[in-house]
């Protein structure tokens, strides 16, 4: 599995006629992509950008996204213009993708010193840690978690 993420720019004009076309692909365009591998795609906005993210489940990535580029491009569902490729005086005015690079990855299987025996000791220590107090000194908003930007609802 290849999990794949990418930053999309749309100009306002067309931001949300694009939304409503990735968000709510027709089932052709939904077939094209499973059989190209793509699983799990999720998107997230913030603020004019939208992040996106899939896995990958195939055996030969470039030839997948190559065939599902050549039939979903021709439908307006791709974005064509790599970010380094759109001069930055016109990067506000044109449609544009940009890879992102893994930076890392931890906590994808369970931890070699983690003690079922002790699960319940930590969860008992753990309710509640979210609550502000002179100790806590996290950096949120108490709408970070609210159901319009909770990230995790949709996992």
């Amino acid at each position: 599995m290849k999990r794949v993420a990418e930053i999309i720019y749309i100009v306002e004009e067309q931001r949300e006629e694009f939304l409503k076309g990735i968000l709510n692909p027709d089932e052709e365009t939904q077939k094209i992509q499973w059989l190209c591998g793509v699983r799990k795609q999720q998107y997230f906005a913030l603020n004019d950008l939208i992040f996106m993210t899939f896995e990958y489940k195939g055996e030969n990535f470039n030839e997948d996204m190559n065939k599902m580029a050549a039939y979903l491009d021709t439908r307006g569902y791709l974005v064509k213009k790599r970010r380094k490729d759109v001069p930055a005086e016109e990067r506000n005015t044109t449609n544009w993708w940009a890879p992102v690079k893994k930076m890392g990855t931890f906590l994808e299987t369970k931890p070699s010193f983690i003690d079922d025996s002790e699960t319940q000791d930590y969860i008992t220590k753990l309710d509640g840690s979210m609550v502000r107090s002179e100790t806590n000194d996290i950096a949120y908003d108490d709408n970070d978690w609210n159901d319009e930007v909770n990230i995790w609802k949709y996992m």
